[in-house]
């Protein structure tokens, strides 16, 4: 990672097999359910067409987004099928912060200045999907740029080196500092 302008922020897929399957069923019950509407019921051809393009404006909009962080720069940059680009500046931000989430994940919210939304990145997962984290290596390179660009943020700072250090020595993603202090509200 380290020697390059641009590293992405890795998703925390679902390691489910009977997720993948589901997600799988629904991707192709959907299309053969609009065509099947599209050819028995031709009164029902403009409701069929715009379920299809919502579909695939679904679909698209959760394959086509990424978020990388900027090193050149100090930025955070968030992007959603190559059009909607967000770009936190570390230095300038108004929320860094680790946030849990109802479904077993906690986050890193970053909150750029001026903005009403944030993005969020996620780091550490207990939930349906399984037990993952990103990886140590990722997790220090985080916590380096931050430090870098916004030095006041030692308090997540700190965070992300502990959670990179204990899930490098193998320690288990249960008994992790980020887990402990933020997944143990929503088990």
């Amino acid at each position: 990672m380290p020697g390059t302008d641009r590293v992405a922020v890795p998703r925390l897929l679902s390691r489910s097999v009977t997720l993948w399957l589901s997600v799988a069923a629904a991707v192709i019950a959907v299309p053969a359910v609009v065509a099947w509407a599209w050819v028995t019921q031709p009164e029902n051809r403009i409701p069929a067409v715009v379920v299809g393009v919502l579909l695939l404006g679904g679909l698209g909009f959760l394959v086509l987004r990424r978020t990388w962080l900027d090193t050149r720069e100090g930025l955070l940059v968030h992007e959603v099928l190559y059009l909607l680009r967000r770009r936190a500046a570390w230095a300038d931000a108004e929320v860094v912060k680790f946030t849990p989430n109802r479904a077993g994940q906690v986050m890193l919210e970053v909150r750029g200045a001026g903005r009403r939304t944030s993005t969020y990145l996620p780091l550490a997962a207990v939930d349906l999907g399984g037990e993952r984290s990103q990886s140590p290596e990722f997790l220090s390179t985080l916590a380096d740029q931050i430090e870098a660009w916004a030095p006041q943020r030692g308090a997540v700072v700190k965070g992300l080196r502990a959670q990179a250090d204990h899930l490098g020595s193998g320690g288990p993603l249960r008994e992790s500092p980020l887990a402990r202090a933020h997944l143990a509200r929503t088990r």
